[in-house]
């Protein structure tokens, strides 16, 4: 869940620091006063899309920053990602500038994306569009996979790999399936092809040993040239082997009234064989690259070869020799073309039954997923003040496999009584949509695996009695994890067990956003602000502490 969240220099927010509880945490505030910022400033931290014109500085950088705590099943995933979690936290930040940004989990720094596929793991974000995803019949097919659990995302996963055998088998075979001229052709194209690369007789590494040949023997006269230069200085007059010859001579002399020069004497006199032994090396290398036309010749056409055939064939030799071997296979298929296609034709036909046979054990699982999840649904409906609602999912079958198998799903729903069910993206409202999202949500929220859940504005078009359901839903889902919801609506910010809100002043003719954490009387009285607007009396202090006083008799049941 969200520990902390750091911000600095973003949109309104000069720095905030915010820390969040397990539990249900509301954000409240005037219109305008910064409640989305936040969310907005956490996208930042979780890969989203960097808007320049959000900097409230240009001089000063950017940063958000978020600290996450997780549980076991998160390490899990998280592990399988390849991202540490130290002492069970996972430092999530982001620092942008007006030319760049900065993307880092726990100090290191990584690609902007992975902070997102993190974030998915760690996070479950309902915005304000969300709901709106309702109206995508793909969707109901996802939810209702997500919904059945390991077993179905098990059998899934082996259909996925099933249906990739299946889709390299039929492409194989669709390419092969060629009339008599065609066959004939491609059977001429590769037997030259193969017999062009067995001529060549490629050796591993042989292309940067020819490589090194014709570099010396191209540049032949300029290495003999630099040589002999090396050579004078070494054996010309005075010269640097007859100069420490006589250095020698001078420091043995002086050695015999001094034994302590004898270690000196002894470094020269290895410095100076040294030197003779490179000249003698030197005359012998030049002793033995008499430059031959002929053999400029066959290395230049050697190195033509190998990369005619790294052009036509692969970057490398070994890619070279791999093509050959292919090509031998397909020629041999090709030359008894019969029992290849017949043998391919078996092993497609098996591909196809597994998947066929995965296809419909999925299917048996979505079905059995879809039964468990409508009284759920309708149940949580209820709690929202959807009377006589009922639901369900109705299947129905594509035309061809796929990895997902044949299945298609749509939701139907009946949200009054005596209504026929009728498919759901025909007859919700935007708010209907968002109860309706609200209870998959908590049908879902424990298999998900996610300790913390954002709900941004839940609460549009809806007030009343339905607005108390909503606010006891969200705190129902809170009571095992951590949920955040930003909201204008007094009934939801009553059952908040952190209440934080935002503020925005002006200061220097600078506009502020801050946030702060509420004690419980301060609570109250921005309950009463929620209700009674700028005229905040008694009577609205009395209905702001009676708010409050039902909404902790309701949870402590």
């Amino acid at each position: 869940m969200i520990e902390d969240l750091h911000i600095e220099n973003y949109a309104l927010i000069d720095r905030a620091d915010i820390s969040f509880s397990k539990g249900f945490n509301v954000i409240t505030g005037e219109t305008g006063a910064g409640k989305s910022i936040l969310l907005n400033a956490l996208s930042l931290t979780l890969g989203g899309k960097v808007r320049h014109e959000m900097i409230r500085d240009n001089e000063k950088d950017c940063f958000a920053e978020v600290v996450f705590s997780v549980n076991e099943k998160e390490k899990e995933r998280l592990k399988a990602l390849d991202i540490p979690v130290i002492d069970d936290e996972v430092i999530l930040s982001r620092r942008i500038g007006q030319s760049k940004s900065k993307a880092k989990i726990n100090g290191e720094t990584v690609p902007a994306p992975l902070l997102a596929t993190c974030g998915e793991v760690l996070l479950d974000i309902y915005g304000q569009k969300e709901h709106q995803s309702l109206l995508k019949r793909s969707k109901h097919l996802e939810f209702i996979d997500l919904f059945g659990g390991d077993s179905l995302l098990k059998k899934k996963k082996a259909l996925k790999e099933a249906y990739s055998e299946y889709s390299s088998l039929k492409e194989k075979y669709d390419s092969q399936d060629i009339d008599e001229v065609l066959r004939e052709r491609k059977t001429e194209l590769l037997t030259h092809e193969i017999e062009e690369i067995e001529e060549a007789n490629l050796r591993p590494g042989e292309d940067e040993e020819i490589e090194n040949d014709y570099s010396i023997l191209q540049n032949g006269q300029k290495i003999r040239e630099a040589l002999s230069e090396s050579m004078a200085a070494l054996d010309g007059d005075m010269g640097a082997i007859e100069a420490a010859g006589r250095a020698e001579k001078g420091l043995s002399l002086a050695s015999t009234f001094d034994e302590n020069l004898s270690g000196t004497l002894s470094q020269l006199s290895d410095a100076s064989s040294l030197l003779s032994d490179t000249l003698r090396e030197l005359k012998n290398y030049i002793d033995g690259s008499d430059f031959s036309q002929e053999r400029y010749n066959e290395v230049t056409n050697r190195l033509d070869t190998i990369n005619t055939l790294k052009g036509k064939y692969g970057r490398t030799i070994e890619d070279v020799n791999s093509s050959l071997l292919k090509k031998k296979e397909e020629l041999s298929n090709l030359l008894d073309h019969d029992a290849f296609m017949e043998e391919l034709k078996k092993k497609l036909e098996k591909a196809k039954k597994k998947v066929s046979s995965l296809s419909d054990e999925l299917s048996s699982l979505r079905k059995e997923a879809a039964d468990r999840l409508s009284p759920l649904v309708v149940s949580a409906l209820s709690d929202l003040n959807f009377l006589d609602c009922r639901f369900e999912t109705r299947f129905s079958e594509t035309k061809d496999y796929s990895s997902n198998g044949r299945d298609e799903a749509e939701f139907f729903i009946s949200m009054n009584p005596g209504e026929p069910l009728v498919p759901l993206i025909d007859c919700a409202s935007g708010g209907e949509l968002s109860r309706i999202m609200l209870a998959l949500k908590s049908v879902s929220a424990d298999f998900l695996d996610v300790d913390s859940m954002i709900f941004d504005e839940i609460d549009a078009g809806i007030s009343g009695i339905t607005a108390a359901r909503v606010a006891e839903k969200l705190s129902d889902i809170a009571g095992g994890r951590q949920v955040i919801c930003i909201t204008h609506l007094q009934q939801i910010a009553a059952m908040a067990d952190t209440h934080l809100l935002t503020e925005k002043t002006v200061n220097d003719g600078k506009t502020h956003s801050d946030v702060r954490k509420l004690s419980e009387d301060e609570s109250v009285k921005e309950l009463a602000r929620m209700i009674g607007g700028d005229s905040i009396t008694d009577t609205v202090m009395k209905d702001a502490r009676e708010m409050k006083k039902r909404a902790i008799e309701r949870k402590g049941k």
